[in-house]
């Protein structure tokens, strides 16, 4: 787009909310905001008069095209702009560092003997959920504390698979014995029926109230339910209630009062320094502090603090858990009219962003600030460390290798197959020595038969084909594929080496170094040397390179796992009479996996799409056979 058609683009924005879209000459989303006026808005930033940050104006030379999507109110656009962002990922947007899922905690009450899952991917299902937590390690102390008072069995979820954990997966059948949580007294083990339902389900409630937040109800509860034990002469239940009770008021011994009253909110506290923002949530309910998390976002230079602000709010509470009555902030936000209004609407229920001006609030706002100074300082701090560590590493493998350059990206290349079938490939990222996730990327091979011969396969080819399928989208000027790397990693000895060297040099690249790191003794190949590098075994620079090693290794076995599964999936129905493709994966798009077209009813599978009440019982009878069989 030319200067003369941007500005008439900008000339014709209409004075409306919505959403606008600032894309390069590729066709590259750059950013994704909304709008209470998309005219004022967009053409704000083209004015050259308007003390724009240095990113802002590096985002203005690069957009060369805009797109607007009007929306009847501002709540709307904040809805499509929040999708939008999820969909695309702009890198000019406000982000949570590191852009990583965060674990949530999921209590199923709708099940009939509910566990304590940790989760990534957090659905909109009759589970409870908590969440989400800034760390694994906040997380799992709160799993043990739940494990310790309320003694529910527990577990994690990995996608709709269960992993770990509790080893009680049909609770339609009890187990012949329990597991270790039951003896080290952290379950009350349902399975084995050593527990009544009822008396189960009510541990799993009292979880889910302490949970929230209520843990006056929670020991009002429990009092009142050892006192009924008693009277029946239930002396074994009412003693494990009373240790119950004892641990819950141990805990919230521990809670600081912040007011006298049963307010319900969460406090946020915003400090920027060195280009990252740090937000403490302070979470208050019943009046007493509960809680706390500390979250940094990135992308946030010449950003107003009320603009971060609102899009760590936007960002947080989009997830299942429900938002407290009020949400505390530090500063008026353009947008809280919006805010309020879709978060109201989500929780079926009034919620309101305000900042206080007096009161207790006020000073737990002030508390807030001061967790958000202090985890920054340490986050800073952390890094700084970390920073220095590494760049010793590289230096060391600097030194070792011969390089001319600091190896800053390093990226390392592994293959994973079985006899051929469902061969991929897998490229890990090390940038500064730390697994740069976001730039990880698999390969499927497209060749493998054609490369196998249809007998054995030849890792030497499949390798060849990642790694100039790697090479052409980064000469294309594919940014998934960019920057190009300062040392190039290959899984295996002096066979893969070569065939790194000869894809090189086709694609004219032999200027990047390049390495094979053998597994057998962990011995280094480089081009133009006879003898391996033996490096010793105690070499930071050989550790930090196994383990990139071993990380390309996880990542190709991981996906390899889910193409097989399935495979393994559309195998086994197509086997079924009358299930042909379309309906084959009508069903699974419809139930989600293979284990959830098992265990549904005759009635649940004849309503799905493209189903019938005949084609339900074929299939039904087919998967109890093939149980049977297995």
């Amino acid at each position: 787009m030319n200067s003369v058609t941007l500005e008439e683009r900008l000339a014709a924005l209409p004075d409306s909310p919505g959403v606008y879209i600032h894309k390069d000459e590729a066709g590259k989303v750059l950013y994704i905001g909304k709008a209470r006026s998309l005219k004022s808005r967009v053409r704000s930033y083209f004015n050259k008069d308007g003390g724009h940050s240095p990113l802002t104006r590096k985002l203005a030379r690069l957009v060369t095209e805009i797109e607007t999507i009007v929306t009847r109110t501002e709540k709307e656009a904040l809805i499509l702009e929040n999708n939008l962002v999820k969909m695309h990922k702009p890198p000019f947007n406000i982000r949570l560092k590191d852009d990583k899922r965060y674990p949530y905690l999921k209590i199923t009450l709708n099940e009939e003997f509910p566990a304590l899952l940790e989760v990534r991917n957090p659905k909109n299902d009759k589970a409870s959920y908590f969440g989400p937590y800034s760390s694994s390690g906040k997380m799992r102390s709160t799993v043990s504390l739940a494990k310790r008072v309320f003694k529910v069995r527990s577990g994690a979820m990995h996608g709709d698979k269960r992993l770990g954990g509790c080893p009680w997966r049909d609770t339609s059948k009890l187990l012949d014995k329990p597991c270790l949580e039951y003896h080290i007294n952290r379950c009350t083990a349902p399975c084995i029926a050593a527990v009544a339902p009822d008396n189960y389900r009510d541990q799993a409630k009292e979880l889910k109230n302490f949970l929230e937040g209520r843990g006056g109800d929670v020991l009002k509860h429990l009092q009142e339910a050892m006192q009924v034990a008693s009277q029946n002469m239930e002396f074994e239940r009412a003693a494990g209630l009373r240790d119950q009770i004892e641990a819950v008021k141990s805990v919230l011994e521990k809670q600081l009062v912040v007011s006298n009253s049963s307010d319900e909110y969460d406090a946020l506290g915003l400090h920027i320094d060195a280009g990252v923002a740090s937000v403490a949530l302070l979470i208050v309910r019943d009046g007493k502090l509960i809680g706390d998390q500390h979250f940094f976002l990135q992308n946030i230079e010449g950003r107003e603090d009320a603009e971060v602000i609102s899009v760590f709010i936007r960002q947080h509470y989009e997830g299942p858990v429900p938002a407290p009555r009020e949400i505390l902030v530090p500063h008026e936000l353009e947008d809280a009219e919006a805010i309020n209004e879709w978060l109201s609407e989500k929780s079926n229920r009034k919620i309101e962003v305000k900042r206080p001006q007096r009161g207790d609030k006020v000073k737990t706002l002030e508390l807030a600030l001061q967790n958000a100074v202090q985890a920054l300082k340490e986050h800073l701090s952390y890094n700084a460390t970390a920073t220095q560590i590494n760049e010793g590493l590289l230096t060391d493998l600097q030194k070792n290798l011969n390089l001319e350059h600091l190896p800053t990206r390093i990226e390392c290349f592994d293959i994973s197959t079985i006899q051929g079938s469902n061969s991929v490939g897998s490229m890990v990222v090390a940038t500064g020595g730390k697994a740069d996730k976001s730039s990880y990327r698999h390969f499927t091979i497209k060749h493998a038969l054609e490369i196998t011969g249809g007998t054995e396969p030849n890792d030497f080819e499949m390798m060849r084909e990642v790694l100039q399928r790697r090479f052409d989208r980064a000469l294309e000027g594919d940014a998934k594929f960019l920057p190009l790397p300062d040392l190039l990693l290959i899984d295996g000895g002096k066979g893969q080496l070569g065939i790194a060297v000869e894809v090189l040099a086709e694609k004219n690249l032999s200027r990047i170094p390049v390495a094979g790191l053998a597994k057998q003794f962990e011995l280094l190949f480089v081009p133009g040397r006879k003898d391996a590098i033996a490096l010793p075994r105690n070499s930071p620079s050989l550790h930090l390179l196994q383990r990139i090693r071993d990380e390309a290794h996880r990542f190709a076995i991981t996906h390899h796992r889910k193409r097989r599964g399935k495979d393994a999936t559309k195998s086994l129905l197509d086997d079924i009479p009358g299930i042909g493709e379309a309906r084959r994966n009508a069903l699974l798009t419809h139930f989600g996996s293979l284990q959830k077209i098992r265990a549904a009813s005759i009635e649940e599978l004849a309503t799905a799409p493209t189903m019938n009440k005949n084609l339900a019982e074929k299939l039904q009878q087919f998967l109890e056979l093939l149980t049977r069989r297995e």
